[in-house]
């Protein structure tokens, strides 16, 4: 009910014509509403056979249009107003022949009940007055029942009666305004208006546990209704149905941008944007004349839906993906009508055709899209958000404000582990030393560079020399201490290098493009990668013109 209904005085009137259509009054119970009482009944029990979809229509006979059910037949019509007699559909519900009643028991179909019959009944009785779908009928402003301060009150008090109850008794007034805070923002009154305990709408009469009276509960609402929370509230519903996410939907489920368009749907409530302008800005908001960046950015309302980034995937076979998604969220939200099954064949309970639907599906299929993800796809939409600097602002003053903070806590941290080194290092024996050279037990390579192993631990590269190649080195753990933090790896110049620098290449230097440790127990088959922490390097060079990033980078 509340989806797409910006305007609050809207919203408002749409809530009591939606509660007069499922509520109606006594003198509403006299005409049989086609669409809310008696569609439903032929739907669920008689369009499967007599319905829109020729596969599984039977007896040539089709109940979902007037002028064929009011049509006579070998001198026999379906549906003859004001005639129960005539009404063949009518002798069928009542008849004692199993052969002749309808629904037949071995449709697996219900039995209709007293009510229904009761229904149809009355409906034909009245002239079987036609309708078209509930999503297809214009409201219409029903009588309002006398008896109650609102017109909502004053249907919910009928339908009551109705059914032979009688209200519950006022609830207290904090629980109204806790009630009423949560269905207009989401949040607790206290996060709104101030502090519930103390006052109302903020007012300084302090809450009792009577009624709120009605000044104040206007106060209270118009407080609420101004609050940038409010079209928060509302655009959650929106949310949902446009099916906004924060990531793809696929395999790793990768992180989307589509935040701005959330923050544009917030401000459409906010500021009461007309329906009729909120849809047209999100179905071509770039197609109309001088669009702005913010009618453009509304049609990300169609990008919405989960983007396949896989590497096998056929991107047409995606793009189609996306076209149907769009059909069916589109007769979903704006048409109040499940569009998915009649992608595959004519819907049975539903006024669409196959045909209906593939003539939606064209209509998308004009979007200029070539069916991938992420910053990948096509259209991407390059848009600078007005509240990104506001942002940037509000987190700039709060790490300015935090970092003395930080910095106190550095110094304090500071003051306790000074002392506790310098007690640490005493206990350490005298030959201690931080690092130790882990002599190799073998050196290899992948490209077949040879190497010699100096007294000290010293690697050195010998024989051929290829442009790129893997060594592995391998250290016996009898060789290494019992706890490692860390490891280094050291290279130096040599006077067989060229110019006696770090290598053999031709300017002397090298690409370290890789590094992993792994370690092997003697129980284990295989190696395994051993996670590292960061790297550090003491000194590099950016290498231009080539796909290398620094150390510190990876």
């Amino acid at each position: 009910m509340l989806i797409g209904i910006p305007h609050r005085t809207t919203l408002v009137m749409t809530a009591a014509l939606a509660m007069a259509g499922c509520l109606p009054n006594a003198a509403a119970r006299d005409q049989v509403n086609f669409s809310r009482e008696v569609l439903p009944i032929l739907s669920d029990r008689c369009f499967h056979c007599h319905g829109p979809d020729p596969s599984h229509r039977k007896a040539d006979l089709r109940l979902d249009d007037e002028s064929l059910a009011k049509t006579a037949k070998d001198g026999l019509a379906a549906i003859v107003p004001g005639d129960l007699d005539k009404s063949e559909i009518w002798q069928r519900i009542i008849s004692p022949d199993e052969d002749e009643l309808m629904p037949p028991p071995d449709s697996h179909r219900k039995p209709l009940s007293e009510t229904e019959r009761d229904t149809l009944k009355r409906w034909i009785e009245e002239g079987a007055v036609w309708g078209k779908h509930w999503s297809f009928e214009k409201p219409a402003r029903p009588a309002v029942p006398a008896g109650a301060d609102h017109p909502i009150d004053a249907f919910v008090r009928a339908k009551l009666k109705e059914e032979g109850l009688s209200p519950a008794p006022p609830a207290p007034a904090h629980t109204q305004l806790r009630r009423l805070s949560f269905a207009l923002t989401g949040l607790p009154p206290g996060a709104v208006i101030g502090d519930p305990s103390s006052v109302i709408g903020g007012t300084e009469t302090p809450i009792t546990d009577h009624r709120l009276p009605i000044t104040h509960l206007t106060k209270t609402v118009d407080s609420l209704l101004a609050s940038p929370h409010h079209g928060e509230r509302l655009a959650m519903w929106w949310l949902d149905a446009a099916r906004y996410s924060d990531t793809d939907g696929y395999q790793g489920d990768a992180e989307r941008t589509n935040w701005a368009w959330r923050d544009w749907v917030v401000d459409a409530f906010n500021r009461n944007l007309p329906f009729d302008q909120f849809t047209i800005e999100q179905f071509a908001g770039d197609l109309l004349p001088n669009a702005r960046p913010e009618q453009i950015l509304a049609t990300c309302f169609h990008r919405n839906h989960m983007t396949n980034g896989e590497g096998g995937r056929d991107p047409e076979e995606s793009r189609i993906d996306y076209v149907i998604d769009r059909v069916n969220t589109t007769g979903t939200v704006w048409l109040g009508l499940t569009l998915g099954c009649t992608q595959c064949h004519t819907h049975k309970f539903d006024p669409v055709s196959h045909e209906d639907y593939y003539r939606m599906f064209a209509f998308f299929n004009s979007i200029a899209e070539d069916g991938k993800a992420g910053t990948n796809a096509v259209p991407y939409l390059d848009y600078q958000s007005p509240k990104a600097e506001r942002a940037v602002k509000e987190m700039e003053a709060h790490v300015a404000a935090v970092k003395p903070l930080e910095a106190a806590a550095r110094e304090t941290a500071r003051a306790r582990f000074v002392p506790w080194r310098e007690e640490k290092l005493a206990t350490l024996s005298k030959d201690y030393q931080s690092w130790r050279t882990a002599p190799p037990a073998s050196v290899t390579s992948a490209e077949g560079t040879t190497f010699s192993v100096e007294s000290d631990g010293t690697i050195q590269a010998t024989g051929p020399n290829p442009r790129q190649d893997d060594y592995r080195i391998t250290v016996p753990a009898k060789a290494l201490p019992a706890s490692i933090t860390g490891w280094r790896l050291e290279v130096m110049p040599h006077a067989s290098h060229t110019e006696g620098k770090l290598s053999r290449g031709k300017k002397g230097e090298f690409i370290l493009t890789n590094v992993k440790l792994l370690a092997k127990l003697p129980e284990e088959g295989q190696a395994r990668d051993l996670e590292m922490r960061g790297a550090v390097a003491v000194f590099e060079r950016e290498a231009k013109g080539r796909n290398y990033g620094l150390v510190k980078d990876t």
